[in-house]
């Protein structure tokens, strides 16, 4: 396999100086790490949750003693579950990418904030008359979550906030390195957040899509997907060769197949569109990608329609690809965000993820899906994709800098 050319723009190349996350597994990049090589599942069952009459109650939720530690540090939004969680992550970001933050005035400092809820149970509880602060009430909005976060963490170029079903996450990023090669910002913090609340259980409860016990993606009795909650975050910045071992922002594509308001469209045309539209501003080839990190959900038109997508881009050759969402639940609009996160690890660590809680590939699959990890003798490039509602697909393609 050849390099990755630069891209026929010449436009800047955009690197990722930091990240930071806090989901199922705890808080931090280190959990995912861990679970990386061990291909282990944040998924259990929720006591909370049972007897409400959801199709499952399993999910991968932020621990309780997280939340009770970020409550601890932050009183005055101690009922603002969704601002905790995309506070600390922010945090996380800014601390592993100090070193470039300090060289970055406040004024040329962007946001760009993924959620598909923003703080929905704060909705939930106003509607049931329950105690909820006005702050909280205040990010039933996802554009007014977005501006108190920045405010918070003294952002104050471009403020931007993007909800656009499952592809949010990725959407963010490619909004903001759009920013930063126009000039608007010199640096963007690009975060996702999402919870699991009895809104999302009831909305896919009716769609039949949950996985009573718990998603396995790709798998051949695969029936459903898992809802996950948590929060990442992306310091995206101009590289200019100053951080060597950082991962490049090579390339992104999105398309629309508008083919059903819940269901994608059956032969992967769409997903196929956003991926070569990734590859080609990238300046990448398909042999060029050594590793796919699927979308993944486990339910059952999504990863039929994903493997449709890939011999299509990919002919009979499909690089190595699996799926997290067994790990972590489909964590929605902060999916693209922790998946990038997950697919920065495992470049680093030069390892190919499995799909945890896959019991038996799908014949139909393409034979290089990966059920558990393996050593990679070549990881340089990544293609990361993202599939939502509405028929929305996007794809992002990740360089390891040279």
């Amino acid at each position: 396999m050849g390099a990755i050319v630069e891209a026929p723009s010449a436009q800047p190349v955009i690197s990722i100086a930091g990240c930071g996350a806090v989901t199922a597994l705890g808080s931090g990049v280190e959990p995912l790490e861990k679970a990386l090589l061990a291909n282990a599942s944040g998924l259990r069952p929720c006591e909370k949750l049972a007897g409400k009459g959801y199709q499952s109650t399993v999910a991968g939720m932020v621990p309780e003693k997280i939340l009770d530690q970020l409550r601890g540090d932050d009183p005055a939004h101690a009922d603002a579950r969704a601002f905790l969680l995309v506070d600390a992550v922010l945090k996380q970001a800014e601390k592993s990418a100090a070193a470039v933050l300090r060289g970055v005035p406040p004024s040329r400092r962007g946001l760009v904030l993924s959620t598909t809820k923003a703080d929905i149970e704060a909705l939930e509880r106003t509607f049931r008359r329950e105690p909820c602060s006005p702050g909280a009430q205040r990010h039933i909005q996802p554009a007014l979550l977005a501006a108190d976060v920045a405010a918070a963490r003294e952002i104050r170029g471009v403020v931007q906030c993007v909800s656009a079903a499952c592809i949010s996450g990725l959407l963010a990023i490619q909004q903001g390195a759009s920013l930063i090669r126009r000039g608007q910002v010199d640096l963007v913090l690009v975060a996702g957040v999402d919870l699991v609340s009895h809104f999302v259980l009831s909305g896919f409860t009716t769609l039949k899509s949950l996985d009573p016990e718990g998603c396995r993606p790709f798998d051949r009795a695969r029936v459903g997907l898992s809802l996950g909650e948590g929060a990442g975050a992306l310091v995206l910045v101009r590289h200019a060769g100053e951080l060597p071992d950082s991962i490049l922002v090579r390339g992104w594509g999105t398309s629309d197949d508008a083919n059903h308001l819940t269901g994608p469209s059956r032969d992967g045309s769409g997903l196929a569109t956003a991926i070569s539209r990734a590859l080609a501003k990238a300046g990448a080839s398909a042999d060029q990608i050594d590793y796919v990190h699927t979308h993944g959900t486990g339910t059952v038109y999504n990863d039929a329609m994903e493997s449709h997508a890939l011999r299509a881009v990919f002919g009979e050759r499909v690089p190595p690809f699996s799926s997290c969402k067994g790990m972590l639940g489909h964590t929605l609009g902060a999916a693209g965000i922790l998946e990038t996160i997950f697919c920065q690890i495992a470049m680093r660590a030069a390892m190919f993820p499995g799909t945890p809680r896959l019991r038996e590939p799908d014949p139909s699959s393409p034979s290089s899906l990966l059920a558990n990890p393996q050593a990679a003798k070549r990881l340089q490039s990544i293609l990361k994709v993202n599939c939502g509602f509405g028929g929305t697909n996007a794809a992002v393609v990740l360089q390891k800098a040279a």
